[in-house]
């Protein structure tokens, strides 16, 4: 991987409930958007966009598991500040909307005790 694209993502996982734009990425690595962009999907399979929407996703996905807060303070805690967005690329993601998530883990858990 690109030394450039692996800073980026490593930047992305230690700042994903920050607001982050392309041109920020862009611009810390000192590249145009569009090479930063042509770069990140050559290394890593995906946009920069989808990539970050996916590491707030596996971020809420945990939070819902082990945490008890409201969807909607998980969806903020993620950076995340439309609720309809959040449910549809939850939904889409995993097959499920956040409350149904966090319900089906928390019934899962009581069943093991």
């Amino acid at each position: 991987m690109d030394a450039r694209v692996a800073h980026v993502v490593s930047y992305i996982r230690s700042n994903y409930q920050r607001k982050l734009t392309l041109t920020e990425m862009a611009a810390m690595v000192n590249l145009s958007r569009w090479r930063f962009c042509h770069l990140f999907k050559l290394d890593t399979g995906t946009s920069p966009e989808r990539f970050l929407t996916e590491v707030r996703l596996e971020k809420a996905k945990h939070i819902l598991e082990t945490e008890f807060l409201t969807v909607k303070e998980v969806m903020h805690a993620v950076g995340i500040s439309d609720p309809s967005y959040f449910n549809r690329t939850f939904k889409t993601a995993y097959g499920v909307t956040p409350a149904r998530w966090r319900d089906s883990r928390s019934n899962a858990s009581k069943k093991e005790r």
